[in-house]
């Protein structure tokens, strides 16, 4: 699978060509063709001197043509339409008025071409719009169907549509192929970490083009999903000239003007700025940043003392790894730490456990720990500093049946304003670092119980599974408490959805059914557009539960390796294939271990 490298910047030239359009003709078929998307091989690495846009003179054999029809659109959204008609007969040309934005559709069936016929159906399901700024909008209700296109050929002139949907079609495999993935940063409101925002870079943009592009993505503001929690640039931030990339060296030089830092607290807001730009544009390998505000003298950055203000950054690359064996927190071999004891949990709390979560800040441990079941079920938390034991208190407020809690807010240097989150009776509850009454987190997603949900290292972005689907939502939080806002439907291939776990930056895996009836866990891009190099097929059983460890985004890495998942009560690592986690497999295994007992409710300390 191919993913966006660091790219260094070096120039391109980039050559524009213009396709005529002849006659048409009837087409004269001597076979049947199936027309398939064929699989997804992820979003293209950036070479962009070898990619072409599809012209209509690509290729005569029509399920190539249809293919190359599908991916017309990608690029400028302004003039999407035009290159689209490239590929029409004049009488096509003249009634195609599609709405803006690119419809970005996923063939659900495979189309085929039949003898004598020129009308090619598709069956599709509808992701979402791409629009600029790079941002896919999830559609917001379901919607599949088929189109049709109609086909005709000249012996002289080759193929060309005579009759096509009235919508700027986007396949998701032009959309993998066509685009390279670009995450831009905001910080959020309470300026404690950078927040991710996912868009779509045209696959042609030469190197030294990139910063502009990014930049006035910044400058547009956050995605959708993302208003409430991500802080924008200030309202009339703008560049002086162009964005000047160096050809060698390195050097990038940046001019703002004099809107983009406020009046107060202008040295924090420079500071912060850079830090947003240095790692909205660290793909680019960039060895010093210039950034000038206004007419002030511009500032040198060259250091890579900004990687710590993405939350992200203090993932380490191999995890710390626990399940629950014989109602106590436990240890896994070949995990970071195995010989030390649980972290933060006494050996007198760590007793009649049924599931639990650990994190951790820059300063202290946090725990989370249902215990008990039925009447007697009691969820405990608490956070010590390292090397400490907390003091578990209890939660009250929870209906029966919680099930695996999460934290999702853990500040560095006090316990105060800590959030975890946990599902109870199909609705989510949250919880401070020091017991206390839960309270129930508004969600305002399609009906249904909600099943799953993960949290990103940000602490802002969620994504959680109700009544067997998708969404990202944010995770606001306000003096009236904690809020899922803005959710999203997600349209990942899946016909029912189970679990899902924050795999990277961009990146989700999700668990759930597919539509041939197998379940499986597969990764998908965090707008459920793509997927990834995995499916895992599990067979029938249902997976209920999934534990992900996100990648450091510095590793460069899209897909966690550190995935593990229960179906019932039994534990699994996700590896090339499913491997039942055993006695055996704990850091200190029982010499006699009990009968009919065995790990469960994996989890990881993150």
């Amino acid at each position: 699978m191919r993913r966006s490298l660091p790219v260094v910047l070096v120039p391109v030239v980039t050559v524009l060509v213009v396709l005529g359009l002849g006659g048409c003709g009837i087409p004269d078929q001597t076979g049947v063709t199936e027309v398939g998307p064929g699989p997804s091989t992820g979003i293209a690495t950036g070479n962009n001197d070898t990619w072409d846009p599809p012209s209509r003179t690509s290729s005569r054999e029509w399920s190539q043509f249809v293919a190359n029809y599908l991916g017309a659109a990608a690029g400028d959204v302004d003039t999407a339409a035009d290159r689209v008609k490239e590929f029409m007969t004049p009488g096509a040309k003249a009634r195609f008025k599609p709405a803006s934005g690119l419809r970005v559709i996923r063939l659900t069936g495979v189309p085929v071409v039949t003898p004598g016929q020129s009308k090619v159906p598709l069956e599709y399901e509808l992701i979402g719009t791409l629009g600029k700024n790079g941002i896919l909008e999830p559609a917001p209700e379901p919607v599949a169907g088929k189109y049709e296109l109609t086909i005709t050929e000249s012996a002289a002139d080759g193929l060309f549509v005579a009759a096509a949907p009235d919508f700027l079609l986007l396949s998701d495999t032009a959309l993998d192929t066509s685009y390279v993935e670009r995450t831009i940063y905001f910080w959020n409101n309470e300026h404690t970490t950078l927040i991710p925002d996912v868009r779509y870079m045209l696959n042609g943009v030469p190197p030294e083009q990139e910063p502009t592009v990014i930049l006035g993505w910044l400058i547009a503001g956050p995605s959708p999903w993302l208003q409430a929690v991500a802080e924008p640039l200030p309202e009339g931030t703008a560049t002086i000239g162009k964005v000047v990339p160096a050809i060698s060296g390195g050097r990038l030089q940046i001019d703002l003007n004099a809107q983009a830092l406020p009046a107060e607290d202008a040295s924090g807001a420079l500071d912060r700025l850079r830090r947003q730009l240095q790692w909205s544009l660290r793909h680019l390998v960039l060895q010093t940043l210039d950034l000038r505000i206004g007419h002030q003298e511009a500032q040198h950055f060259s250091d890579n003392n900004y990687l710590n203000s993405n939350a992200a950054y203090r993932l380490g690359t191999t995890p710390e790894r626990f399940v629950v064996f014989d109602g106590r927190i436990v240890r896994l071999a070949d995990s970071l730490r195995e010989e030390e004891r649980v972290p933060a949990v006494s050996d007198a709390a760590n007793k009649d456990v049924r599931t639990a979560g650990l994190s951790s800040s820059s300063t202290h441990t946090f725990a989370a720990l249902v215990t008990g079941s039925g009447r007697n079920e009691t969820l405990r938390v608490g956070a010590a500093p390292f090397n400490d034991e907390a003091a578990l208190e209890p939660v009250s407020g929870l209906p029966d049946g919680a099930a695996y809690p999460i934290w999702a807010i853990t500040p560095d240097g006090t316990t105060e304003g800590a959030i975890g989150l946990i599902i109870a009776d199909g609705r989510v509850y949250s919880f401070g670092a020091r017991g206390g009454a839960a309270r129930a987190v508004p969600f305002s997603g399609g009906g249904g119980k909600i099943s799953s949900i993960s949290v990103a290292p940000d602490g802002h972005r969620v994504a959680l599974v109700a009544g067997g689907k998708l969404y990202r939502a944010a995770l606001s939080v306000s003096g009236d408490g904690v809020a899922l806002v803005d959710p999203e439907p997600l349209r990942p291939p899946f016909a029912t959805v189970t679990a899902v776990g924050f795999s990277s930056e961009s990146w989700l895996t999700v668990a759930g059914t597919r539509r041939e009836g197998r379940v499986a866990i597969m990764d998908v891009s965090i707008d459920g557009a793509l997927p990834g190099p995995r499916p895992l097929d599990i067979g029938n059983g249902v997976v209920n539960y999934l534990a992900v460890f996100p990648v450091n985004p510095v590793t460069n890495e899209f897909h966690s390796a550190s995935v593990t998942f229960t179906t019932g009560t039994a534990a699994w690592d996700a590896f090339s294939n499913p491997v039942a986690i055993a006695v055996k497999n704990l850091a200190n295994p029982p010499a006699d271990p009990p009968a009919g007992k065995s790990p469960t409710a994996p989890f990881f300390l993150n």
